[in-house]
């Protein structure tokens, strides 16, 4: 057997490993199903469908048309792929520094819309509105909230001030009048916490 015959004999073998693994355009999402599918276009203008996205565990997106896909197929098979990675160059985030990790979407590329941690253990939130709950106030709006001491400082100011406004704001009740009834007193407390009364320094750590 000399060697273009040799080559003959393993062409297919080798054709199914160049498949194995390529580069492709995200042309559509299907995101209805248990697992993510996605059409991408590979190669010379060939499109193939139904790839399964698998992802991690607790963390799940949902990526824009024409963005970059890695795929791997299944012993060569077009029919069988998988899609090993999903990435998008118009809205990469490149002001990280080594080891940082940042959570973001296309948003982010415009303003700063992210959740971003940082060097020295910080967790930096940006973002123009947050639905955290802290006591009865739903929804802050909020332009930069800096995780760690300053945001700790900022929740023990919102909890003193809201203390000190139902402290000095509530009722007191007298003794029940000859019919058994509670009477209302609508003078304001005797007592009333001022600020000297409760922590100034909210930048002092728990």
């Amino acid at each position: 057997m000399n060697l273009p015959d040799f080559r003959r004999l393993i062409r297919p073998i080798t054709n199914k490993i160049f498949l194995l693994l390529g580069r492709a355009v995200l042309k559509a999402v299907e995101n209805s199903e248990d697992t993510q599918k996605i059409q991408v276009l590979a190669l010379a203008e060939e499109t193939i469908s139904d790839i399964e996205r698998f992802q991690e565990y607790g963390f799940e997106t949902y990526p824009f048309a024409e963005a970059q896909v890695f795929i791997g197929v299944l012993n060569g098979n077009r029919d069988h792929g998988i899609a090993l990675c999903v990435h998008d160059r118009r809205y990469r985030p490149t002001d990280l520094s080594e080891g940082e990790v940042c959570i973001y979407t296309d948003e982010d590329a415009t303003t700063e819309f992210r959740l971003w941690l940082k060097r020295n253990r910080i967790a930096y939130l940006r973002a123009d509105k947050s639905q955290e709950e802290i006591d009865t106030l739903k929804y802050v709006n909020c332009q930069e909230i800096t995780l760690g001491s300053d945001t700790r400082a900022a929740v023990r100011k919102l909890i003193d001030e809201r203390f000190k406004g139902l402290f000095n704001g509530h009722i007191h009740t007298q003794a029940n009048d000859s019919d058994g009834n509670a009477q209302a007193d609508t003078s304001v407390p005797t007592t009333l916490i001022v600020d000297a009364d409760h922590m100034t320094d909210y930048t002092r750590a728990l």
